[in-house]
């Protein structure tokens, strides 16, 4: 994949139950837009909750908005809740991303209420990223359809890929005798799409087990692009810089309590997998 996407929703096991409910609609296909129309077009069951990633460059010469459109039954108002990050149109893709990721983190959840559905437009200029993370529950069945200038007709290649239970939940123990762990983050997923490497869009909860009142570390690189990381660390949020590809950084020191040092974090968009991860017990 050319523009991978690292989307955190850090502090989503905090916001939902973890149940069979829960999908993630992974839309980034295609990754660059090159003709007005719709990228993608799912439906979504009511009372489920779906967590909706995006992440488009404009390819073409023009400028238009790209429009995340929800429209339920024409003989009933919509009630739908939202908690949306959708970052500024910008060049760069990473900074894209995480500026979502970022206002998703520290917005509200919202509810909306309608016949006409609701809709939420980023304008594009050329070469110009749109980048968000949402997490949606509808009343009703409802339709999601994500479009460039219009909605009129699908440009080809357009689809949105459906995940269920998006969630990991990684065990790390650091001992004395074994003071530093790995974790790469990008492996392929038995049964997933190969497009997403088995990771993309998933949430990541890393339980790290450790000796109280022991300082942990966590430090993490970018193996094929350059990356920053977002992420909550015994549910504060951190955020770190974008770094060059395998370079390292270290995202955090954190000081083990009785349940040793909670971490959860999710890629985010403008990057490349896989992601490298090592907790280390200083």
């Amino acid at each position: 994949m050319k523009l991978v996407i690292w989307t955190f929703i850090a502090l989503l096991g905090a916001m939902l139950p973890a149940n069979a409910q829960d999908y993630l609609l992974f839309c980034n296909n295609p990754e660059k837009i090159r003709m007005p129309g719709v990228v993608a077009d799912a439906k979504l069951i009511g009372g489920r909750t779906y967590t909706i990633f995006f992440h488009y460059r404009n390819g073409t010469s023009g400028r238009a908005p790209l429009v995340v459109a929800f429209q339920g039954s024409k003989n009933k108002p919509l009630n739908i809740a939202v908690r949306k990050g959708i970052g500024d149109a910008r060049t760069d893709p990473s900074v894209a991303g995480r500026q979502a990721m970022a206002r998703f983190l520290s917005g509200a959840q919202r509810h909306y209420r309608g016949k006409g559905g609701a809709r939420f437009a980023i304008g594009l200029k050329p070469l110009q990223v749109a980048s968000g993370i949402m997490t949606v529950r509808a009343d009703q069945d409802t339709r999601l359809r994500i479009y460039y200038r219009h909605g009129r007709w699908t440009v080809p290649g357009a689809r949105a890929v459906a995940v269920a239970a998006p969630r990991r939940e990684v065990q790390i123990a650091l001992t004395a005798d074994s003071k530093r762990q790995t974790f790469r983050i990008g492996q392929p997923v038995a049964g997933m799409s190969k497009h997403m490497d088995g990771a993309y869009g998933l949430v990541y909860t890393f339980r790290v087990a450790a000796p109280p009142g022991r300082r942990v570390r966590v430090s993490f690189s970018p193996r094929g692009g350059k990356s920053g990381m977002v992420g909550s660390i015994n549910g504060l949020l951190r955020q770190s810089g974008i770094v060059p590809a395998a370079s390292w950084k270290v995202f955090c020191e954190a000081v083990a309590g009785r349940n040793g040092v909670n971490m959860t974090t999710s890629p985010f968009g403008g990057v490349f997998y896989p992601v490298e991860l090592v907790f280390q017990l200083l």
